[in-house]
C-alpha cells in the first residue's frame, strides 16, 4: 500500500458553524459546531488554532487543519472496572489551521 503525498499526512478537513472565539498569547482559538450525524445526535465540539479570525459567531466555515496534541501530566484515577486507582496520561488534541 503507498503512503498518501507528505503533504496530506497528518490533515483534516473541518465544516462547521463557528460557535465562539478567544486570543490567547496571540493565537486565536475559534470553537466550531459541526454538524450531528442524525437528528438524535449532539454535533462535535472542535477548536481551531490560527493566527487569524477563521469567521464570525454564525459563519458556516469549512478549514484545513494540522493534527497534532501533547501529553500532560499523569494523574491519579480510579480504574472504573476494579476500583483500582492508578496512574494515566491524557492526551490533548490540537487542530492547528493550515494557512
Amino acid at each position: 500500500m503507498n503512503a498518501p503525498a507528505e503533504s496530506k499526512l497528518m490533515r483534516a478537513t473541518v465544516r462547521g458553524r463557528v460557535d465562539s472565539s478567544r486570543v490567547h498569547e496571540k493565537k486565536r482559538y475559534t470553537r466550531i459546531l459541526t454538524p450531528a450525524p442524525d437528528p438524535y445526535s449532539r454535533p462535535q465540539v472542535l477548536e481551531v488554532r490560527s493566527d487569524a479570525p477563521i469567521g464570525a459567531r454564525g459563519d458556516e466555515v469549512t478549514v484545513v487543519v494540522g493534527l497534532g496534541g501533547f501529553s500532560g501530566p499523569a494523574r491519579k484515577v480510579a480504574d472504573p472496572e476494579t476500583g483500582e486507582i492508578v496512574m494515566r496520561t491524557f492526551v490533548t488534541h490540537v487542530l492547528d489551521l493550515v494557512e
